[in-house]
């Protein structure tokens, strides 16, 4: 009987494989299979609420990017589902919930009809255990690479249902084994090499198949720079297998013997995982005649105080040691940069003098330069003035600025009327100093002396109290008390504004500021005593001198006039000297 349900469930399966075949186009899940696999597809959440086991038996559970399940397909009394799985997922995993209700557990029926039972361990339990919907949940992690872990086919029965549901497990190929690089062969270029593809072809194998090596890329890794001028590529002529590719190495720049006659690098070979594999490579440079010269004294950056003559040895041999040709050297710099010259040095092949005349950086307001030192020879039948063999030197002068600049005030002298005794920022025009030395060297300190009267310095500041290079201030007043009209002579005041080096006391710079106060009426008239008392009879006459009274107004040139008030009025009277 028990082979009966065997030979059954097999000829079931294949009706169920043609049938599936047959409806290819119209599943949903053969996204997974595609290679390279494109973006996973959002399915629409089915409500199976009310459907019976006989036309859902599983229900899938949320989406997730490694397992897809088909919708049911029916042949007889059985029911086929397709489920697809991507091998290597780690722990036990739930693949589908079953549209089952019962408190007995449903069976997995013993054989499987294609593939192992104990390889894939499939159990049915309740998720949670306590009363949880029942779910199909395998436990042992599968390996595409064995190949009796590639598909499963098994049957899934619940008590009081008749319809048998046939589970069709495909297990999916994910790109999880590393490719492996064979780096048998020498790689010999001669130079300068043709660019292009190069007769240096590797082998690389991937278990994983064309899911990987159809997608083969490398990357080069190196300390120097020969990502320059190598690249290689995939030439997919897979073998038959799909599990073997070539590597084919690129040439992008021309290759120099002199310069790496072995150019080592390492080399990476990425899957679409990536997984990796990394080997080290070596291409052997084949020389061929034809050098450059070579520098063999010659700097890229010289750095020197202003003002200073300055000379540099430079000299270059042929890169071809064996033809040893005469260099020559031309100098290549700024029109304006008339302060750099070359001068050959007397005997065969000694080099030349680069010399630097005297450079005022401060006039210049410069300090950096470039230029190019070129060191060339002439070939077996080149020209005069043509000369395809060079070298060519960058060369960067960097001047040092020299502390002897002072800060010089914009102007020389400054004039300003204010008013007196009043809080206030002198609108001074063009107030300031500039130091043209550089960095450090042009930050100086500014303050106040003053020159008449003495102490006038303290009714002002100044601010800030430093600058650098060309920097504007602010004079403001600090006790404006002090600038009394009345006090006659505060009426002109003359300062003097001081700038010091900050690292150098001798170099100062300093303006005359001329302050002129302006009167206005800002005094009190104030009498000589602020109560008088007189005694006098009662029987005196008019025009009785009762009192004299004085109140003083430090104004200059104010008039005070003297006023009774109260009912003083009705019976004295005030004269200019005196009340009667």
């Amino acid at each position: 009987m028990e082979v009966d349900v065997r030979i059954t469930t097999a000829a079931l399966l294949l009706f169920a494989a043609s049938f599936v075949n047959a409806q290819n186009d119209g599943l949903r899940c053969t996204y997974m299979k595609e290679i390279p696999r494109g973006e996973t597809p959002v399915f629409e959440i089915k409500d199976f609420d009310g459907v019976p086991w006989n036309q859902q038996p599983l229900i899938p559970l949320p989406q997730r990017e490694e397992l897809c399940i088909e919708d049911p397909a029916f042949a007889g009394n059985s029911i086929v589902m397709t489920i697809f799985m991507e091998e290597e997922i780690e722990g036990e995993i739930a693949i589908a919930k079953l549209n089952y209700k019962g408190t007995e557990t449903p069976s997995i029926r013993q054989p499987f009809a294609s593939g192992s039972f104990h390889m894939l361990g499939p159990v049915i339990r309740r998720i949670p255990e306590d009363g949880g919907d029942w779910h199909l949940v395998i436990t042992n992690k599968q390996d595409y690479e064995a190949p009796d872990m590639q598909r499963y086919s098994f049957d899934i029965s619940v008590p009081s249902e008749s319809a048998v549901l046939i589970v069709m497990l495909d297990i999916i190929n994910i790109d999880d084994n590393a490719p492996i690089i064979h780096m048998i062969d020498r790689c010999e270029i001669p130079e300068p090499g043709e660019l292009g593809r190069t007769s240096c072809v590797y082998t690389v194998t991937d278990a994983d198949g064309r899911l990987s090596t159809e997608f083969m890329t490398y990357e080069i890794e190196s300390d120097r720079d020969d990502a320059d001028y190598f690249e290689l590529v995939n030439d997919h002529t897979l073998d038959p297998d799909d599990k073997t590719t070539h590597m084919v190495l690129y040439l992008h720049k021309a290759l120099d013997f002199e310069l790496n006659p072995l150019h080592i690098f390492r080399v990476t070979a990425l899957d679409s995982k990536p997984n990796t594999h990394t080997v080290t490579m070596m291409v052997q440079v084949l020389n061929v005649d034809r050098r450059n010269p070579r520098w063999l004294d010659i700097f890229a950056v010289q750095q020197f105080d202003e003002k200073t003559v300055q000379r540099f040895h430079i000299r270059a041999i042929d890169g071809d040691t064996g033809l040893n040709r005469e260099i020559y050297y031309k100098l290549e710099a700024d029109e304006e940069d008339t302060f750099f010259s070359l001068e050959p040095i007397a005997g065969d092949r000694s080099g030349a003098t680069l010399v630097v005349d005297k450079i005022d950086r401060d006039t210049l307001q410069r300090e950096v330069f470039q230029l190019s030192i070129v060191a060339y020879k002439y070939g077996i039948d080149d020209k005069e003035g043509k000369n395809p063999f060079e070298t060519r030197a960058n060369i960067v002068i960097i001047v040092n600025d020299v502390n002897d600049q002072r800060p010089l005030p914009f102007k020389n002298t400054y004039t300003i009327e204010i008013d007196e005794e009043t809080p206030m920022t002198l609108n001074l025009e063009d107030f300031g100093f500039h130091d043209i030395d550089l960095g450090e060297n042009a930050q100086y300190e500014v303050f106040l002396e003053s020159v008449y009267p003495e102490g006038a310095e303290e009714a002002f500041m100044i601010s800030p109290t430093r600058g650098y290079q060309e920097q504007s201030f602010i004079v403001s007043t600090r006790n404006h008390h002090l600038l009394d009209y009345e006090v006659e002579k505060y009426q002109n005041i003359q300062l003097k504004v001081r700038a010091i080096d900050l690292n150098d006391t001798r170099l100062t710079g300093e303006a005359l500021l001329n302050i002129n106060l302006r009167n206005w009426n800002d005094e009190l008239p104030i009498f000589e005593h602020s109560a008088q008392t007189v005694d006098f009879d009662e029987t005196v006459g008019k025009d009785f001198p009762v009192a004299i009274v004085k109140a003083d107004d430090r104004d200059i040139g104010d008039k005070v006039v003297h006023s009774l008030l109260g009912n003083a009025e009705d019976y004295l009277t005030m004269g200019n000297m005196h009340v009667t």
